[in-house]
């Protein structure tokens, strides 16, 4: 995704504006299922999404 017009480029991104916020929420809507699948007794708890060391958002699903 790097050098990428993300609502453009990226098919998961189509149509959303390009924050942290939406990227992070996309990635947990492609992972999660694939977690679930392989972690039985557990799953995907929260998601960390770092643009710089002091700009970062935390997705905890929905």
């Amino acid at each position: 995704m790097d050098h990428k017009n993300l609502n453009v480029d990226v098919p998961f991104m189509s149509g959303k504006m390009a924050s942290c916020e939406n990227l992070v929420m996309e990635f947990w809507k492609i992972l999660q299922p694939g977690v679930n699948e392989i972690v039985k007794d557990g799953g995907l708890f929260k998601l960390t999404l770092y643009e710089t060391p002091r700009n970062f958002v935390e997705y905890y699903g929905e």
